[in-house]
């Protein structure tokens, strides 16, 4: 059961992975491939403006959110492996542990986590259309 347990936090650290590639990708896809960029910024909403806001906007947020997400996969996987040491030291004693400080951490985090990227998103997106 811990070997399952430990691939769980692994496979939400993988997640986390992916979405800060998938957000690095998307809100950075011009500077990455300057032809096909036109085409993206054309036919997408997503994209940034042609000449996009210095200080506060998808192509400048993009990276800093990307590592924040990756730093969040790092975080699970270490908090997985600290809980999979904790609990098969304690069933070697004899003992088992359920719940802990490290699950309401993760839960916590991942939570603050989203609400900030999705908080972010939708004022990058308002601020877009009301300068539009």
């Amino acid at each position: 059961a811990l070997e399952r347990t430990f691939l769980s936090y692994l496979r939400t650290s993988l997640a986390l992975s992916m979405i800060g590639i998938i957000i690095a990708q998307l809100l950075q896809v011009s500077s990455l491939i300057p032809s096909l960029a036109h085409i993206l910024i054309r036919h997408s909403r997503l994209q940034h403006a042609p000449q996009p806001n210095a200080h506060f906007g998808f192509f400048v947020l993009g990276k800093p959110l990307s590592c924040i997400c990756q730093g969040a996969a790092i975080y699970t996987l270490a908090i997985g492996s600290f809980r999979t040491w904790r609990c098969q030291n304690a069933m070697v004693r004899g003992k088992a542990i359920s719940g802990g400080f490290e699950i309401v951490l993760l839960a916590g985090g991942l939570f603050v986590l989203l609400t900030l990227l999705l908080a972010l998103l939708i004022t990058i997106d308002v601020k877009k259309e009301n300068l539009g």
